[in-house]
């Protein structure tokens, strides 16, 4: 069976948005189709103060692809342009059926500076451990 041809191809013309990916420091985008997700997840976060369960939940952006539609398999450190924002590959997670799952963090803001803490801005005392 072509998976690839009967599966995956059809997902991405029903679901797929247009991606445009840069392979490496290129400057040259690819033009693919990927199923973009930024859902919501819960995140584990295990805190010995007594005070848990504490709920955290984070955005996990991450685009399914279709590796035919490559030339060079997407890796670490791509780009993507995806709805008009610039996104860089964090790992890439292929399946064993022609398809990846490329987990994804945005490139816009990976050179801001760490924002200040609010609690040490009021002068809260922290904990030794903080």
């Amino acid at each position: 069976m072509d998976f690839d041809a009967l599966v995956l191809g059809p997902c991405q013309t029903a679901f797929g948005e247009s991606v445009q990916w840069f392979h490496g420091t290129s400057t040259s985008p690819v033009l693919v189709s990927g199923i973009f997700d930024n859902g919501w997840k819960p995140m584990d976060i295990e805190i010995t103060d007594g005070l848990t369960p504490t709920h955290v939940v984070s955005s996990d952006a991450r685009i399914g692809v279709q590796l035919s539609q490559f030339i060079t398999a997407p890796a670490k450190g791509d780009h993507a342009i995806i709805r008009n924002q610039r996104w860089i590959v964090r790992e890439v997670m292929p399946d064993s059926h022609g398809a990846a799952d490329v987990l994804l963090n945005r490139a816009d803001t990976e050179d801001e500076p760490v924002p200040q803490s609010t609690a040490r801005q009021s002068g809260w005392s922290a904990p030794a451990d903080y």
